[in-house]
């Protein structure tokens, strides 16, 4: 059966193929992933990091590439995708995955199949990454990277971890960070326009903020006469949107694993500090300051084009004049103005926006089917290079985009526009493929560079409290017992802020609930593994330490 056969046949077998969902749990951490462990049956490309460097822009025999992508532009036969055909010599099939609900089964399907693409991109899915190692699914391209350099250099000079965690304990590297945020992509934004019109002053501690948002909701800082607006809004059944309050406490998270100075590590989802911010956040939700529908799956954009709240927690890139999201608020709300804040100081007296993860949360890989994956990987690393990325991303200057007299990005076609699309120009392919956010994200204005650099820089604080897991296939116990306390973890906190369930009398059972569901036994596993992380990543530092001094 061929490639495409098996992706059309991906959304009927969807339902009945729940065997072959992602079973693969990181430890309370969607963005990390694990190492690759047993890897003598991966493939072997030893003899290749002592060959010559091949030229790709200068190959004769025409390669055959078919890659498999879920995110960036995904018609066939675009305008960028004939210029890297010809700059390459390659002819490239995309086979585009169904989207993130029924994705994780087509790649499933895809690897376990007989017609493997040249190229699998994935996220998540570390059980099955590496059932897909052990079985020589994959090509170790680590004889490659200190070969053609680009990638590597610029994960070095990013984060030198990241390739820390893509890697296995022996060196292998049978998969290729495709995107990595930023050290923090996030801030605290608020409507200026509300702030101004209830001559409010921007809010610098949690308790100003508080009394912000029941301005925001009592007050009709929209001037209609209507009592339609709340303080706080943000994406439903998502965590993320309580930040401010989450911050202010140490060792806590909604979702990962933490740990102290002393590198003790615990659950953050069952620490005191978890406790008091779902008791702060609870309160603002039942005096209505917080948008009632939060509690379920509900889509932040969608209540942001009505105008119906004045504070979020969200992405620093909306800072930027090509932001979807904004261009679509201000379409309906052509009057108001959101602006970005530092965070607020809350009870700790540190104020911290929540770091990303050092790991990619999606990587991409070179299977077996490849016939020439030196080659392969050359053209992935060439096409990483500034001047190919940009051209890749954003087009042709003075046909795609334009600098404006302060020599800021100003985009003819925008990559996310229809324009884009309608004209099959193809900007942004292969988008999660090596995705920069150094100077080659041309997108970012200089404020917004600003903005990323500064949230990255009061997040470093946070992020040595927060735990990534190299292997969680290593984490046996929480491979066990993850899915059970998480499912638990929500359903209890979704209820303390829902008023279904309280932080008084119930916290105590939630935590008796938790231990009964095998976390003690997971939080001594936990700290073994750390222990042991932490060593191996000290030895992968102090051996890479040129080439992440060249790099930087």
């Amino acid at each position: 059966m061929n490639m495409k056969k098996i992706l059309c046949l991906v959304l009927a077998l969807a339902l009945s193929i729940s065997l072959f969902a992602a079973c693969g749990n990181n430890g309370g951490d969607s963005s990390t992933a694990s190492t690759g462990g047993d890897t003598s049956t991966g493939s072997d490309n030893s003899d290749a990091a002592d060959s010559e460097p091949i030229d790709v822009l200068n190959q004769s025999e025409t390669m055959d590439l078919t890659i498999t992508v879920m995110d960036g532009f995904l018609q066939q036969d675009s305008e960028i995708e004939k210029w890297l055909e010809e700059l390459y010599n390659v002819n490239i099939t995309l086979n585009i995955l169904p989207g993130y609900t029924d994705g994780a089964s087509a790649i499933q399907l895809i690897m376990a199949s007989d017609d493997l693409p040249d190229t699998i991109w994935w996220w998540s899915m570390d059980t099955q990454y590496q059932e897909w190692v052990n079985a020589g699914l994959l090509v170790d391209v680590s004889p490659y990277i200190d070969k053609y350099t680009n990638i590597r250099d610029y994960y070095n000079k990013m984060d030198p971890k990241t390739l820390f965690f893509a890697s296995d304990d022996s060196g292998a590297i049978y998969r290729i960070p495709g995107d990595v945020a930023e050290p923090s992509c996030e801030c605290l934004w608020i409507r200026q326009d509300w702030l101004d019109n209830l001559n409010l002053e921007v809010p610098t501690t949690i308790d100003e903020l508080e009394e912000v948002m029941r301005a925001f909701t009592e007050d009709d800082p929209d001037g209609n006469g209507q009592d339609d607006t709340y303080g706080l809004g943000g994406d439903g059944y998502d965590f993320r949107s309580f930040w401010p309050w989450i911050q202010s406490y140490d060792l806590t998270h909604y979702d990962r694993w933490v740990v102290d100075e002393d590198g003790n590590v615990a659950y953050g989802p069952s620490t005191e500090g978890t406790r008091s911010w779902l008791t702060d956040v609870a309160e603002l939700y039942k005096k209505g300051y917080i948008t009632q529908n939060i509690t379920q799956d509900t889509n932040r954009d969608e209540e942001m084009a009505n105008g119906g709240f004045g504070v979020t927690y969200s992405w620093c890139a909306w800072n930027n004049p090509s932001a979807q999201t904004m261009i679509s608020f201000y379409s309906s709300n052509p009057d108001a103005k959101w602006v970005p804040i530092d965070m607020v100081t809350g009870e700790n007296g540190n104020p911290e926006e929540d770091p990303a993860t050092s790991a990619a949360w999606a990587y991409f890989g070179i299977t077996k089917a490849c016939e020439d994956p030196e080659r392969l990987y050359a053209i992935w690393d060439d096409m990483t290079a500034s001047d190919n990325y940009i051209h890749r991303q954003y087009g042709v200057e003075g046909e795609h985009y334009e600098y404006d007299e302060d020599g800021n990005y100003v985009a003819i076609i925008n990559p996310d526009g229809e324009d884009n699309k309608t004209q099959n120009i193809g900007l942004k392919l292969f988008y999660n493929c090596v995705n920069r956010k150094d100077e080659c994200n041309i997108g970012n204005t200089p404020e917004t560079t600003e903005l990323f650099n500064k949230s990255g820089e009061n997040s470093r604080d946070r992020a040595a409290q927060l735990v990534e897991w190299k292997d969680p296939n290593a984490f046996t116990t929480w491979l066990d017992y993850g899915t059970d306390i998480g499912d638990q973890k929500d359903q209890y906190m979704w209820g303390v802020i829902a008023g279904t369930n309280d932080t008084e009398t119930g916290w105590d059972n939630y935590i008796a609930t938790l231990n009964s569901l095998g976390l003690e036994e997971a939080t001594a596993q936990a700290n073994e593994l750390y222990a042991s992380q932490e060593a191996a990543m000290e030895t992968y530092l102090a051996e890479h330490e040129a080439t992440i001094a060249e790099a930087e």
